[in-house]
């Protein structure tokens, strides 16, 4: 059943990202051709402060989700019920604070916007972006039970037809009155209506949490909880300084526009994200479960074969995007519109880098490690600060992801699996680095083989843009799949997709004989 639900979570998300990747990316070309880069830039620019707010949640839905797990492996509706009050609760204060946060850093705002004059009423944009953010919480205990329970799903497939709508009324109103007030209230009111809609449905599928009846979380749990909140708020801080501030530092050493050619290269690469991501969180799902339910050897079997496929997916994906980004920005949206090629490299490493983390992050989350290591991600922020400003001088743009690089290697790269490998495995995480430099590695020469293969394909049309994507994806697949077929990681993942391909083809069988 783990194994089915993770499976069915990552068909519906990777379904569901296809439609918005499509559309997503024809708003940004009627975005950009009705508004231009600086509005693109004032988005990126304010999704990245208000992400600042959300560092007051202080890891609280991280924490009660890792303690959902056991009572829902267990059925345990009572310890369910108490948990799920007690995330309301603290989100109703949590909105709270990030509204009254928000109100106090608005004066503070054009300190941090450079060459933005020609922008109108940032004051009502801001306060919308505001109201955004704060609905968002409302429902977000929710979300936490589902995605616990492992059905995420159930909500994806509704997501879709949200996002549909919502993508396609923007781009109305783009077309048609180049209003990004209007772009921007249609977007509320339709996320609202989704969060009212999507709360039902969990309401009516876990009918036990609409109790009146008040329960209370046990007190083993809630010493636990504030453990893991202070630890996790260090963390969520740390993170948020290194991956989070990277639009606030072009705006404010370099200008607002800059970062409106960035957001076209982020857009992308998120949208990619938003395709492969599914994947790795539909296994994450899964691992709380495992962790809580399954021995030591059975969980160190499942996450070698996690680091297999987070290596595979973020290797052919970084190769995929180096021959594909900047052609398709030229094709899609206009020549003049590239970051200098430093940029663009130092960009796509973080991207591998950070992707990467993505297994050993999963089974640091779902087992609990949060306090052992809570003081690092502000030693790696303060890197990542002060590298990025002294290196701006030196390479402009390029510096300030090189922060980022240079922070994220300095300590996450070895501290992460090696407290995984020890409170989770009780093995040497040696293993783990060696096999991350062999990724590396072939991850270059594959890369290198790719690139030289699609650099045939010279001039900037469609046909030459489908033509790299095919090359993209067939030669890393080819190449990988033959130096990991015989590898017991590798079999373990036939078993569990061959039975679904046995399916597929029966049932093309049963169509094929009543036709």
């Amino acid at each position: 059943m783990r194994t089915k639900n993770s499976i069915r979570n990552m068909t519906v998300s990777i379904a569901s990202q296809i439609v918005i990747v499509i559309l997503g990316f024809v708003s940004r070309k009627v975005f950009i051709g009705s508004l231009g880069t600086e509005y693109l830039g004032l988005n990126g620019f304010l999704t990245n402060v208000l992400s600042l707010l959300g560092l007051v949640e202080g890891g609280i839905g991280t924490s009660i989700v890792y303690n959902l797990y056991k009572p829902l492996a267990n059925r345990d509706e009572e310890k369910i019920t108490a948990l799920v009050q007690l995330y309301k609760k603290l989100y109703f204060y949590i909105a709270i604070a990030v509204l009254v946060l928000s109100l106090c850093l608005y004066p503070f705002l054009g300190v941090f916007i450079k060459g933005g004059d020609s922008i109108s009423y940032i004051s009502l944009v801001y306060f919308i972006f505001v109201a955004r953010n704060v609905i968002s919480y409302f429902n977000a205990h929710k979300w936490s039970l589902i995605n616990a329970d492992q059905k995420g799903y159930v909500l994806a497939r509704i997501n879709i037809l949200f996002n549909v709508v919502t993508t396609v009324t923007k781009i109305v109103v783009l077309k048609t009155t180049k209003n990004y007030i209007l772009f921007l209230v249609i977007d509320i009111v339709i996320f609202t209506i989704q969060n009212i809609y999507n709360g039902r449905i969990v309401a009516k599928k876990y009918p036990y949490i609409n109790t009146k009846k008040k329960y209370k979380v046990e007190k083993e749990i809630e010493d636990n909880l504030i453990t893991n909140v202070k630890a996790l708020f260090l963390h969520n801080l740390g993170g948020y300084c290194v991956f989070g501030t990277d639009n606030i530092l072009i705006s404010s050493l370099i200008n607002i526009n800059t970062v409106g050619l960035y957001s076209n290269y982020t857009m992308i690469i998120g949208q990619l994200g938003s395709l492969i991501n599914p994947i790795i969180s539909a296994i994450g799902d899964s691992v709380g479960n495992l962790i809580a339910t399954e021995d030591t050897d059975k969980s160190y079997m499942i996450f070698k074969v996690a680091y297999l496929v987070n290596f595979w997916i973020y290797s052919v994906a970084a190769i995929f995007l180096y021959n594909l980004v900047e052609p398709f920005i030229t094709w899609c949206f206009g020549k003049g519109l590239l970051l200098d090629s430093l940029t663009f490299i130092i960009v796509l490493i973080n991207f591998y880098i950070n992707g990467l983390r993505g297994s050993i992050a999963i089974f640091k989350n779902k087992g609990g490690i949060f306090t052992q290591d809570k003081y690092v991600p502000i030693l790696e922020s303060i890197i990542n600060l002060v590298t990025s400003l002294i290196l701006v001088r030196y390479f402009g743009l390029a510096g300030i992801f090189m922060g980022t690089t240079i922070s994220s290697i300095a300590i996450p790269l070895w501290n992460r699996p090696r407290l995984v490998y020890k409170y989770i495995f009780n093995k040497d995480f040696k293993e783990y680095m060696y096999k991350y430099m062999v990724y590396a590695l072939l991850t270059l020469i594959t890369g290198f083989l790719t690139s030289f293969l699609a650099s045939f394909l010279t001039d900037i049309t469609f046909l030459n843009l489908v033509g790299r994507g095919i090359i993209c994806v067939i030669i890393p697949n080819l190449i990988y799949a033959i130096i990991f077929y015989k590898t017991q990681e590798f079999k373990y993942l036939l078993g569990i997709i061959n039975p679904f391909i046995i399916k597929i083809k029966n049932k093309f069988k049963l169509v094929s004989s009543q036709a």
